[in-house]
């Protein structure tokens, strides 16, 4: 579909906002590959971008309420966006963790669309999966033999051991679909929609990534292969960014970009015009990404200071990396993640105070962020 429309654009329009977006994201990758702040950076931008993303639908959800649900410390009752941004979220996070090319794999997509099967070692293959569920159960079955021979373990730490290998190799079963029609389009046929989109994102293998990427992006819009979770479009996209090599550092925050930039998406658009938005939209992120990583930086810098001259046991350290890592702490997040009371957490953040922002100014259910 887009491969189509390329043929008819002027390559000159194209030629220098996609240079500039590459330039920009190539020399932000190398910064973060040796940052001090990386991971903490990394972390961060999976809140950022899951907010954005509720926001590109026209929804808002609060950032620290996302930062207090994913830490299951909420202060309201969460409510459907927020349960929707922490969905996005935990998705950004699977895509992150594993290798760079498997969220556009077969597999990889049906998991994601939730339409993954219940054994994980059945997932990690497209043919043969009877043969890997006998495979399985066989190396179970060898593994009891053993344990039962060498007579290590007494009868109820063999139960527990059997039981502890096959909880480890099974996914939950993904909820059922309703199809009664009122939740869900009957005539909306997602399979040949899905079809029509990994067809395109075949056809543009051959491109530079970044053209690649925008044209996925586009044909993932315009398609539509998901009636619900249209958020997933740009982790696909960016997926694929990783999976070309054009980012190796970190997972691209699409959604930040689109909701930093000046670009508002229209239906009257004309397909050149979409693929320069979106090469503004990653120059744009690549930028703002920078500022945000010398900010942590000097940060960081500043936070360890507090730490010197403090006893080996003290926890001051691993504050200050918590203060990194998440947008906002709050008290109870702080004593829950350091494993301390709360009057101790207290005590720890308000000796790092000086650089601490205040975010509340309340008494109570007072939160924190970095300066």
């Amino acid at each position: 579909m887009g491969l189509d429309l390329l043929a008819s654009v002027s390559f000159e329009r194209l030629q220098a906002p996609f240079e500039s977006a590459s330039d920009a994201l190539a020399r932000f990758d190398e910064r973060l590959r040796s940052s001090p702040v990386a991971e903490a950076f990394v972390l961060r931008a999976h809140f950022h971008d899951a907010c954005a993303a509720l926001w590109r639908a026209g929804e808002f959800v609060q950032l620290e309420d996302l930062v207090l649900h994913d830490a299951g410390t909420d202060v309201h009752t969460p409510t459907h966006e927020l349960v929707r941004a922490h969905a996005v979220l935990l998705t950004r996070r699977r895509i992150a963790d594993r290798e760079p090319g498997w969220a556009l794999t077969t597999d990889g997509l049906a998991s994601l669309r939730g339409a993954g099967r219940l054994h994980g070692a059945a997932c990690e293959s497209t043919t043969g999966s009877g043969a890997t569920g006998e495979a399985a159960v066989r190396e179970l079955d060898e593994e009891d033999d053993e344990t039962i021979l060498t007579g290590e373990f007494a009868e109820i730490d063999e139960l527990l051991a059997r039981t502890s290998r096959v909880i480890e190799r099974a996914e939950p079963a993904p909820l059922k679909r309703d199809d009664s029609g009122l939740v869900y389009d009957e005539d909306w046929d997602e399979e040949a929609r899905f079809a029509e989109w990994r067809e395109c994102l075949g056809r543009a293998q051959n491109l530079p990534p970044l053209m690649a990427a925008s044209i996925a992006l586009d044909a993932w819009e315009e398609i539509e292969p998901l009636q619900r979770s249209a958020w997933l479009g740009p982790l696909l996209a960016a997926a694929l960014l990783r999976s070309r090599g054009k980012t190796r550092q970190c997972l691209t925050a699409l959604h930040s970009g689109f909701r930093q930039t000046k670009y508002r998406r229209v239906g009257r658009d004309d397909f050149e015009s979409r693929l320069v938005a979106f090469a503004c939209a990653i120059e744009t992120m690549a930028k703002a990404d920078a500022k945000e990583l010398d900010r942590l930086t000097l940060a960081r810098e500043l936070l360890l200071r507090k730490c010197k001259g403090r006893r080996t046991n003290s926890r001051m350290s691993q504050l200050v990396d918590l203060c990194l890592a998440s947008p906002v702490v709050t008290v109870p997040l702080a004593a829950k993640e350091l494993r301390v009371s709360q009057q101790a957490a207290t005590t720890m953040i308000g000796e790092l105070s000086s650089n601490l922002r205040e975010l509340t100014g309340r008494g109570r259910y007072r939160a924190w962020a970095i300066i």
